[in-house]
């Protein structure tokens, strides 16, 4: 915040400065204006009066209270004490007209003085412009011309009297000096004109806080205002009938300045470039430009007004320089990062948080996080706020990702308290968390396989090898009833079938639970299933589930680690059963599980593929991408960790494989496992 705080200060400090620097021009265009001793007003756009002279306030028709205006007093209220303006009261308003037309006028009005006396004025009203040439508003200077209007009446009525006297003798000599008079008046008009035009060009020039300055066609300096001497250095006396490369760091003559190029646009309008004051220094400027022309249209020069923005370009170099930085760090640290106000809305975002949500200026964070309509229950940003301390939580996302978030309060540069979030994503961290406590439990649960199936594989082995001995007895004994020994043999027969297969599937879970780190083998995918079934068969059959297998006999092998296999299929059948025993709570014939393997050809060479189809509900199209997401889980809270198929999938592709779904909602759900078939 340190180069915030830095930057307000700037600006404040420049306001200052430019405040002052203000303050002194109005003073002397004040103490300028006040030397004129015709009535001098200058009115702004809205008609009201920003400025007037001495003359204006000692004006006989003014109505300006002990000598004194309001800046928001209007043009028409000061010179006629009227309550519309002049084009609403029928007269012409010289504001008006230069508004429409952007040139100079002449308006003769009549106004009422304060004694009731009716003189004649006449005004003229020349544009003022600022900036871009922006029409701030007129300058107006009325001059009585009453006596003038009298005199030419009465010097008119005389003169018609001597014409009709001597008019037949004096003809020609009336017209001449009608003529003459005619020339003379027009001449002492226009000269008056552009003298006032002058004056007020001038007036202007010299108070406009820009520097500008003015070039002739072999680009010598021909005009010089106080801001560029005191810009650059240079007096006016020392850069007139001077070359601008004077100062230019690259002369016209290197790059071009463009003001007399019919290729660039004009006027040139906030060009970035650098010049060279008199003492050395270089300074970065922004400047406009734009030719001159005369009444003709013909270009006889050229200007330009700049300002110096060096220290405004620091500033803004040494911003980036901070921001880039912390851009960085973030960036480094992985973390994405938001702005936050009050309302919800989110006004920044870094590149992070951009490739993760896309942009998302201006929108709700609920809206973006958690695709809610509404804020959420418990909102951090505002517990941040209220608190004025850091708030973390931990939560899931629209993208259905972990974040770690961090909900910093801070005081904008616009005085309003917002929140800046801190956003990491821990997915894979929890998953491979997970996946480490998973392995810790199962390689609990295979110590207790383990220990258990050796418990049980003894007595097993005792009671397989006692039914075999009474069997041997039993066939060599002579029974009284062949009926009687033949049921012991069938019963017997019976204990060592049963004894066989519980040990096969102790066996089974030996394996399954023992820690394997040897290569992978080459083995037939039938053979992992019929593993993987003798495990969780009895819990199928137990719950109605009818199961149908086709794996033929001529397969190509596979080269997996079996174990990591079986694991696979395990967790396939699992699901399968889940979604049948949603289904059918009960037996019913439709409650089916197919198993099908067969021989395929992929885009990288032959397949094995293993198709596991169960007939239960089905999963929504919308779910079908989510489902192999870790921590996803469409099961009841307390029934599912949501790592099952994500391992699953994993543990495929470290095969070199692939393992995708199929469903149609409310029918059934096909897992679909292709494994490279082994060439070697």
């Amino acid at each position: 915040m340190k180069w915030k705080t830095q930057e307000r200060r700037v600006a404040k400090d420049d306001r200052r400065a430019i405040g002052r620097m203000l303050l002194d021009h109005l003073r002397f265009l004040q103490s300028v204006i006040n030397g004129v001793t015709d009535p001098v007003l200058v009115i702004g756009t809205d008609m009201r009066v920003k400025l007037i002279n001495q003359a204006a306030r000692d004006f006989p028709a003014a109505r300006i209270k002990d000598g004194k205006f309001s800046e928001n007093s209007h043009c028409y209220r000061v010179l006629f004490g009227a309550e519309q303006s002049c084009d609403k009261a029928g007269r012409q308003c010289p504001l008006m007209e230069v508004l429409e037309t952007g040139k100079a006028v002449s308006v003769s009005q009549s106004i009422t003085m304060k004694t009731g006396e009716i003189r004649q004025y006449e005004v003229f009203a020349s544009p003022l412009l600022g900036d871009n040439d922006t029409l701030l508003g007129v300058i107006e200077i009325l001059r009585d011309v009453t006596e003038l209007n009298l005199a030419a009446e009465v010097l008119k009525k005389s003169h018609d009297e001597l014409e009709h006297r001597v008019e037949e003798r004096t003809l020609e000599l009336k017209k001449v000096n009608d003529t003459l008079r005619l020339e003379i008046d027009e001449r002492r008009w226009a000269e008056d004109q552009l003298l006032q035009a002058c004056e007020q060009a001038e007036l202007v020039y010299s108070v406009i806080p820009s520097a500008i300055f003015t070039v002739d066609l072999d680009r010598k300096i021909t005009s010089w205002n106080k801001k560029a001497e005191k810009i650059t250095g240079y007096t006016e006396a020392e850069v007139l009938g001077q070359p601008c490369s004077i100062f230019a760091l690259e002369p016209c003559t290197v790059k071009g300045c463009g003001v007399y190029s019919e290729n660039v646009k004009k006027p040139i309008l906030n060009r970035i470039c650098e010049v060279r004051t008199k003492d050395g220094q270089v300074r970065i400027i922004s400047k406009n430009a734009d030719v001159l022309r005369d009444a003709d249209g013909k270009i006889i020069g050229g200007v330009e007004s700049f300002g110096d923005i060096t220290e405004q370009q620091n500033i803004d170099r040494q911003l980036r320089t901070e921001r880039d930085k912390f851009r960085g760090i973030l960036s480094a640290l992985d973390h994405g990062m938001h702005i936050l106000n009050r309302d919800y809305e989110i006004e920044y975002q870094n590149d992070i948080l951009r490739r993760t949500f896309g942009d998302k200026i201006g929108e709700k964070c609920y809206e973006v996080y958690k695709q809610r309509e509404e804020p959420c229950e418990v909102c951090r940003m505002h517990a941040a706020i209220e608190s004025n301390e850091i708030q973390r939580t931990e939560e899931i996302m629209s993208d259905h990702r972990h974040y770690e978030q961090s909900y910093v309060p801070f005081v904008d540069v616009d005085g309003k308290t917002k929140v800046l979030i801190l956003l990491r994503d821990v997915t894979e961290e929890k998953m491979y968390r997970a996946e480490t406590m998973r392995a810790g439990q199962l390689a609990s649960i295979g110590e207790l396989a383990a220990g258990v199936a050796h418990e049980i594989n003894n007595p097993i082995n005792g009671i397989i090898n006692y039914a075999q001995v009474l069997l041997d007895d039993s066939s060599q004994e002579q029974a009284e009833s062949e009926a009687g020994n033949l049921a012991q043999r069938e019963m017997l027969d019976r204990i060592i079938k049963e004894g066989e297969r519980i040990a096969y599937i102790v066996r089974n879970l030996l394996f399954f639970a023992r820690q394997r780190e040897e290569e992978a083998e080459v083995v037939g995918v039938g053979a992992i299933i019929n593993d993987s079934l003798s495990l969780i068969k009895h819990q199928l059959q137990k719950d109605g589930v009818n199961i149908r297998t086709d794996i033929p006999e001529d397969l190509p092998n596979i080269k997996v680690h079996p174990q990591q296999l079986q694991q696979v299929f395990l967790n396939l059948f699992s699901n399968a059963r889940y979604a049948l025993n949603q289904r059918y709570p009960g037996r019913d014939p439709g409650k089916k599980l197919e198993i099908r393997c067969r021989a395929v050809q992929g885009q990288g060479g032959a397949m094995v593929r293993t198709e596991i189809t169960d007939y239960g509900d089905g999963i929504p199209q919308e779910l079908l991408t989510q489902i192999f997401e870790p921590f996803f889980s469409s099961k009841k809270p307390g029934e599912g960790t949501g790592l099952g198929l994500s391992i699953s999938a994993g543990l495929v592709k470290d095969f070199r494989g692939q393992l995708r779904v199929e469903s149609e909602l409310g029918e059934h759900t096909t897992l679909i496992v292709d494994l490279p078939a082994y060439e070697g």
